[in-house]
């Protein structure tokens, strides 16, 4: 997998892994957005933040972005990818600390509805209608 930015033609900064290449289209994956903000001290210092490009996305599935989106292709530095190596495995670590609460959580959820349908059959105020 090669790590390459990625400038699209809506201004988004992107970096991620290439995983595919065609004549229609670039398939990364984690994309993120490179985010530069800068910081109140000094005149032309700056500090970089990335998120993940789409956060409604399935961040383990790779991104296919069409090249009529794409304005460049560029390596990116040692320490860039070093960032966002760092960056993708938090949000991975984030993602299996959801999966390990969602299940006992969501389970509650189920018994309550569980309840819920067995007092309304149970209820004498229902009626079947055929």
């Amino acid at each position: 997998m090669l790590c390459k930015v990625l400038k699209l033609t809506n201004g988004d900064t992107l970096i991620g892994n290439i995983v595919e290449e065609s004549r229609g289209f670039i398939e990364i994956n984690r994309p993120m957005r490179v985010v530069l903000v800068p910081k109140l001290d000094g005149e032309h210092l700056y500090n970089l933040s990335m998120m993940k490009w789409d956060p409604l996305m399935n961040f383990n599935i790779p991104a296919r972005i069409f090249k009529q989106s794409i304005v460049s292709v560029s390596e990116a530095t040692p320490e860039i990818v070093r960032i966002y190596s760092e960056a993708y495995t938090e949000f991975e670590s984030e993602e299996e600390d959801d999966i390990e609460i969602q299940p006992a959580d969501r389970t509650s959820e189920i018994k309550e509805e569980i309840d819920k349908i067995r007092s309304l059959v149970g209820s004498s105020n229902n009626h079947i209608l055929h």
